[in-house]
């Protein structure tokens, strides 16, 4: 197994462990990603998919709690009719799809994030894995947080998604979720709203040293902004 493979089931252990339910693993974009030749799965176009990223050793997490040096691969995406192919559809999904991408809706969305048109995709077919939605727009934050930041829709259907995701029994998780939503929200200029997930994010009452640090971190950027570890990029500051 090469250190990139290694890399990214080390990242799906602790994302599984991190979200609880948000279970989906990241198996079949990845190896839809490494194919040399793919086939649309609406149109029959084949098209060259781009190759994985190289990724170096798993070092931590972004203050996005994203695998820091390792981000997600980009998602295939058609060339002609624009379809992102983030999973394996069904026959009875490929039905509902092929009806959708001739909507308005669908035509909308081609020209903006490709993870943003998946999750529209999933949300209409109503998925049976109710994760999903969550996840692929994380990916898209991962993926391109300049342009994410500056789509207020994205943001409001990332927040609504993670949250509605929250486990009782997950403290720690939520906490860190919570936070990161109050990180996206400074890096978006909205402060008011940061600070409101923030003091949500500390009510959790989290005890792992891990989310606690992360609390410290994010709640700091809000006192300087300009601190070397707020943006985007910057890994979690170690205690």
């Amino acid at each position: 197994m090469s250190l990139s493979k290694k890399t990214r089931l080390a990242w799906r252990i602790w994302i599984s462990k991190m979200l609880k339910r948000l279970v989906f693993t990241l198996a079949a974009l990845s190896s839809a990603a490494s194919a040399e030749t793919l086939t649309c799965p609406v149109g029959g176009e084949r098209f060259e998919a781009p190759a994985i990223a190289v990724c170096g050793e798993y070092i931590g997490q972004t203050m996005l709690l994203m695998s820091a040096g390792c981000p997600p691969d980009k998602l295939p995406q058609c060339p002609q009719n624009f379809l992102p192919m983030y999973k394996a559809f069904s026959a009875e999904e490929l039905a509902l799809l092929a009806q959708f991408m001739q909507s308005e809706t669908y035509d909308s969305n081609v020209d903006f994030s490709p993870y943003y048109l998946a999750y529209i995709i999933e949300k209409h077919l109503n998925g049976q894995d109710s994760q999903l939605p969550a996840l692929l727009l994380l990916w898209g934050m991962w993926q391109d947080p300049a342009l994410i930041f500056e789509d207020p829709d994205y943001m409001a259907a990332l927040s609504r998604e993670i949250e509605a995701n929250f486990y009782p029994a997950t403290s720690d998780d939520n906490a860190r979720l919570l936070a990161m939503l109050a990180f996206t929200q400074l890096l978006a200029g909205h402060t008011e709203a940061g600070l409101s997930y923030v003091a949500r994010a500390e009510s959790q009452n989290a005890g792992s040293a891990e989310a606690l640090a992360y609390l410290r971190a994010v709640r700091a950027c809000f006192t300087d902004p300009s601190a070397r570890h707020c943006t985007a990029s910057a890994a979690i500051p170690q205690p």
